[in-house]
């Protein structure tokens, strides 16, 4: 009688952690976004510490989310059609990742430096440019990573035709 694999097989961890930075960085770009369009607003000053926040946890679960990416290469890499997939997956996300590292650095660099009004304006056109293109990378890593799952079933467990292990 055959059994059902682990739950806490190493290729099912990436799963499980990179919905954290899809939702954080998002929300966390979406929230910068507005403070930069209300900037006079009295809202702004609420959510510029919310979206920072966001934006520092969505950069941390990236990484984790590219560590155990990394960790599932090798189990998944031997079950899949087109391996080419994974490769610009894991290509993209790398660059996703130190995308929103930047934008989150260059957002703290006036809490760490005096920086003159000018270059405070440059600074968050920048920022906003660099949260736009993580937004976008981020989309198209995870749609690449749908079409692991979905359509070279990377990490599924695919049951036997009668489906004795459920029994």
């Amino acid at each position: 009688m055959e059994q059902l694999p682990s739950m806490w097989r190493t290729e099912l961890l990436h799963p499980l952690s990179v919905h954290f930075p899809l939702a954080l960085l998002f929300t966390g770009s979406l929230l910068f976004l507005f403070v930069v369009i209300l900037r006079k607003n009295r809202t702004a000053a609420f959510l510029r510490p919310a979206s920072r926040l966001l934006l520092w946890l969505g950069v941390v679960t990236a990484w984790i989310a590219v560590y155990t990416g990394n960790q599932a290469d090798s189990e998944v890499t031997r079950s899949l059609c087109d391996p080419t997939v994974l490769e610009l997956h894991e290509v993209l996300a790398y660059r996703m990742a130190y995308i929103f590292s930047a934008a989150v650095v260059l957002e703290s660099l006036p809490f760490l430096v005096k920086i003159k009004a000018k270059l405070t304006t440059a600074l968050t056109v920048i920022i906003c440019a660099l949260l736009i293109a993580g937004c976008g990378y981020l989309t198209y890593v995870g749609h690449l990573g749908a079409s692991l799952v979905y359509q070279q079933a990377a990490g599924v467990y695919q049951p036997s035709d009668n489906c004795k292990e459920f029994e």
